[in-house]
C-alpha cells in the first residue's frame, strides 16, 4: 500500500485553518454529552461525527487543496505488498501535524457524501510516513528499511518471500504484553477473555506462520512491573473499561470494580453470560464494562445515585453516596495509576501500544509517543465493550495477516461497519498516531 503524506499547517500560521479545527474539536467534545442523552451507539453520533468530518475536511481543503487526491505518485511511503490485492492497492493518508493537531479526529473527516475513512487509511503523526525521515531511528524502523533490499528465492520482493530473511536467527515472533486494567482474582478471568480474542487472531495469520504472541501475566501487572518489563517486550496491549473513564473511590476502593462485584461475585460465569446476554461467544472486557454501561446510564438518569445503596453507606459518606471524581489520562492498575512518563524513567515504551480504554487516543496518544512509542491506537470516543472486543480481534487479525498497523485500523473498521452496520459508530471510534507502515514482521 501507498502512504501519501499531507502536512498540515503549522499552529499559528493560518488562522482560518486554526478557527475551524477549533470548532471542530469543540463540536466533538460536544459528543460526549450527546452520546449520554442518547446512547454510546445511537445514530446522532454516527451524524455528530460526520458533521466534525465536514468542518476537518473543510479546513484541510482550503489549507492544502487537493491534498485528498489519491495519486500514489506523491511525497510519502510504499509498504511492501503481501500478495493481498485488497492491501496491496490501498492509499492511505498520514497527516504530519503538531501539538493539539494530533488529537482531532482525522479519521472521520467527510467529503460531504462519505467518510474518507470508508475508501483510504488515515493516520495522523508528528513526523512523515516515510521511517527514513524520522528523527529517531528505532531498530523497528532500521529492519523495515533493510526489508526493502532483501530478495525471495525467485526473485519476489513481497513480504511473505522475505519473511524468513527478515525474522533472521531468532525465528521468533514479536510478544505482546497483556496488561489488565486491574487484577481482582474474582473478576481476572472475565476481563482477560479479552487476551483470548487477541490470542486467537493472531494465531490465525496467513502468511504459514505466527507473526505475534500475547504473553499474559500470571499475577497483577503493577506499574512498577510496566516501567521495568515494557522494553522487554515490542508491543503493549492494555485492556480496560471504554464506556467510562476507570476510576477510584476514596470510601469504597474502586468504584467501577466494586460495583460489578456487588452484582457479579455470587454468579457462576455461565449465569453471569446468560445475563450479560453473552452466552456461547468468546468474551472480553463485557462483563466488566457492560455492567459499568448500566450503572452509568442511571447514575446520569437517575440524577447522581448509580445505585442502590444502603442507610450505613449514606450514613458513612455523610449522605451522599457518588462516583469519585475521574482521573484522567492514565492507566488504572490495581495498585494505582500509571502514567506513560513512569514507562519512560524504566527505559521506553515498546514500539507499538494498543489501549482499548476510555478516550485512550486524545488522553494517552501524544504522551505514548513521548515516552517512545511509534505507533498508537486506541478508542476517541466512549464504546461499548462488545464492538470494542470485537475491533480488537479484527485489528490483530489483519496484523497477523502481514497489513501494516494503520491498514489494519482501516481492516478493522471495515470488518465492523459490515457487522454492526454503517450507522453504528464502533466502526469510526478508534484512530492511530505515529507510524501507520509498522507491521509486526519489523518488531
Amino acid at each position: 500500500m501507498r502512504w501519501i503524506d499531507i502536512f498540515l499547517p503549522e499552529p499559528g500560521k493560518s488562522a482560518e485553518f486554526d478557527a475551524i479545527c477549533a470548532e471542530a474539536a469543540a463540536a466533538a467534545a460536544h459528543l460526549e454529552s450527546i452520546q449520554k442523552r442518547d446512547g454510546l451507539d445511537a445514530v446522532t453520533v454516527t451524524d455528530g461525527m460526520s458533521a466534525v468530518g465536514r468542518l476537518l475536511f473543510k479546513a484541510l481543503n482550503e489549507a492544502r487543496p487537493g491534498a485528498l487526491a489519491p495519486e500514489r505518485h506523491r511525497a510519502g511511503f510504499t509498504s511492501l505488498d503481501i500478495s493481498d490485492p485488497v492491501y496491496d492497492g490501498l492509499v492511505g493518508f498520514h497527516l504530519v501535524g503538531r501539538d493539539e493537531q494530533l488529537d482531532l479526529p482525522w479519521i472521520w473527516l467527510h467529503n460531504g457524501l462519505e467518510f474518507m475513512f470508508r475508501g483510504h487509511p488515515l493516520c495522523v503523526g508528528a513526523q512523515p510516513a516515510d521511517p527514513a525521515l524520522q528523527e529517531i531511528q528505532r531498530p523497528w524502523v532500521m529492519r523495515q528499511l533493510r526489508s526493502r533490499f532483501l530478495v525471495g528465492q525467485h526473485g519476489e520482493t513481497n513480504l511473505p518471500a522475505i519473511l524468513s530473511q527478515l525474522l533472521g536467527k531468532k525465528n521468533q515472533p514479536p510478544q505482546i504484553l497483556f496488561v489488565p486494567g486491574h487484577g481482582d482474582r474474582r473478576i481476572r478471568g472475565l476481563i482477560f477473555r479479552e487476551a483470548e480474542v487477541v490470542m486467537s487472531a493472531l494465531d490465525g495469520g496467513s502468511l504459514g506462520r505466527p507473526l505475534g504472541s500475547v504473553f499474559v501475566p500470571d499475577g497483577a501487572v503493577t506499574p512498577a512491573d510496566l516501567a521495568a518489563k515494557s522494553l522487554a517486550y515490542q508491543a503493549l496491549h492494555y485492556a480496560g473499561p471504554t464506556s467510562e473513564a476507570a476510576q477510584y473511590d476514596a470510601s469504597e476502593g474502586q468504584y467501577w470494580m466494586n460495583r460489578m462485584l456487588e452484582e457479579a461475585a455470587q454468579l457462576p460465569d455461565h449465569q453471569w453470560e446468560e445475563l450479560a446476554g453473552m452466552e456461547g461467544e468468546v468474551l472480553g472486557v463485557d462483563p466488566i464494562t457492560s455492567m459499568l454501561d448500566d450503572i452509568s446510564e442511571r447514575y446520569h438518569r437517575e440524577g447522581g445515585v448509580s445505585v442502590p445503596v444502603g442507610q450505613e453507606a449514606r450514613a458513612e459518606s455523610g449522605g451522599t453516596v457518588r462516583p469519585a471524581a475521574v482521573e484522567q489520562g492514565g492507566w488504572l492498575l490495581p495498585d494505582g495509576p500509571v502514567d506513560p512518563l513512569q514507562i519512560s524513567r524504566g527505559g521506553g515504551m515498546p514500539p507499538l501500544v494498543f489501549s482499548n480504554s476510555y478516550r485512550a487516543l486524545p488522553q494517552l496518544g501524544r504522551r505514548c509517543a513521548a515516552a517512545g512509542a511509534s505507533t498508537f491506537i486506541g478508542p476517541m470516543v466512549p464504546l461499548y465493550s462488545r464492538p470494542a472486543r470485537h475491533f480488537a480481534g479484527r485489528y490483530y487479525a489483519a496484523m497477523a495477516a502481514g497489513w501494516c498497523a494503520g491498514a489494519a485500523l482501516w481492516q478493522a473498521g471495515a470488518a465492523i461497519r459490515d457487522e454492526f452496520g454503517r450507522e453504528h459508530p464502533a466502526w469510526l471510534s478508534y484512530g492511530i498516531q505515529g507510524s501507520g507502515s509498522l507491521a509486526l514482521p519489523y518488531l
